[in-house]
């Protein structure tokens, strides 16, 4: 099997006129033939429910493991059973070194984590095709009726009917190792081992704006502005192609939409050395038909925009060089908490990390809060004899 991502628009001529071709997420087989119902699904998570480019491909990078496992017991997918998913999950959790049966001290190639991930793409796969074109859909018994264990403030269940929930039969248990936050040591030493100038920057506007990884790989170069030499710090103009949205591009989709942004004078300026002395030069070599400002270097695919898959592939490299394995998303962990010890409010650290929900933004605060809490039961530990 063969995955194939496109997540560029691109012209083709036809009969001397132009058409636009859409992004695509396209799983070959190995004969090298499109599979039409994975294709069919992706294309509808892509252009209906408009879902962000990079959470498409990852829904093909999961259909294309199963897939794999398909091949592996011949089977096909429109008569997979109960049974058949329960053993996809078993084979999921095979060790690296064994993919014919399970041996004991091994350890699963996956996270329960990364396996529930997959698995419910293929809930939503098979929920899609039982819906468009009347498959039999394996999960549909897979779920139990449960009734909600009792607790004592018993108001806090009014909302729910009968006090009954469902339970996937197929959700493995997952080990919550909560929020990575970066030390200012940390942080020092993984900028100082990024040696290309772009991903110093990509790095740095991460950690100073918490602005998510796919935001910033949007940006375009209408976002840098004049350096104010008088301000400490301005604001980044995030931008957005409406066209774009009208026409069921996927490119690079803001996940909550336009927000402001805030961003270090300094930091501005060496956005705009970077825009004259890289961006622009690679411009008139490729004559590049976006406006992204992060874009690769590399040869073979020089001016194209940065891609995700890109930035988690330096960040494993830096992480291999230095030991300290992060992902981009970790900067942005660093920003909130870090504003969090600082006390700022909860509704302002909401509209600066862009939540829809004040509850997503409320962790960061108990993380703090639980900090504070540390720091004053110290005291009066060593009040007791204790020592530390």
């Amino acid at each position: 099997m063969y995955l194939r991502v496109n997540e560029q628009r691109y012209s083709m001529s036809l009969n001397d006129d132009s058409i636009i071709v859409s992004s695509y997420v396209c799983l070959f087989d190995d004969e090298y033939k499109i599979v039409n119902e994975v294709f069919a699904y992706l294309q509808s998570r892509l252009l209906v429910k408009r879902l962000a480019f990079n959470t498409v491909a990852s829904k093909g990078h999961d259909l294309k493991i199963y897939y794999d496992f398909l091949k592996q017991y011949k089977l096909e997918y429109s008569v997979v059973a109960y049974k058949q998913i329960n053993d996809f999950i078993a084979w999921l959790m095979l060790p690296e070194s064994n993919t014919d049966m399970m041996q004991l001290n091994t350890t699963s190639k996956r996270s329960a984590k990364t396996v529930n991930r997959i698995v419910s793409t293929i809930k939503d796969f098979y929920k899609f095709h039982e819906a468009m074109y009347n498959i039999d859909n394996p999960f549909k018994y897979a779920s139990q009726t449960i009734k909600r264990p009792t607790h004592k403030n018993k108001s806090f269940y009014e909302h729910t009917q009968n006090g009954l929930i469902q339970k996937s039969s197929f959700k493995i248990k997952e080990f919550d190792k909560g929020i990575r936050v970066l030390s200012k040591e940390q942080i020092e030493t993984v900028l100082e081992a990024t040696t290309l100038r772009r991903d110093r920057l990509l790095f740095e506007l991460l950690l100073f704006t918490g602005i998510r990884i796919g935001e910033a790989l949007s940006l375009e170069i209408d976002a840098i502005g004049v350096v104010k030499v008088t301000s400490e710090v301005q604001e980044l103009k995030m931008t957005s192609n409406e066209d774009d949205y009208r026409e069921g591009s996927s490119r690079r989709q803001q996940k909550t939409g336009i927000r402001d942004l805030f961003i270090p004078s300094q930091l501005m300026q060496k956005l705009n050395d970077y825009y004259e002395d890289t961006w622009l030069p690679i411009y008139e070599k490729k004559e590049m038909t976006h406006n992204y400002l992060f874009i690769s270097e590399f040869h073979r695919t020089l001016g194209e925009p940065l891609s995700y898959q890109a930035v988690w592939e330096r960040c494993r490299k830096i992480g291999k060089k230095t030991g300290i394995y992060f992902s981009p998303h970790d900067f942005r962990h660093t920003f909130a908490t870090t504003l969090a010890r600082n006390k700022i409010g909860i509704e302002r650290l909401r509209k600066l990390l862009g939540h829809s929900h004040i509850s997503s933004t409320d962790i960061y605060i108990q993380i703090a809060n639980k900090e504070d809490i540390v720091k004053e039961l110290i005291p009066f530990y060593q009040t007791y004899g204790v020592d530390f």
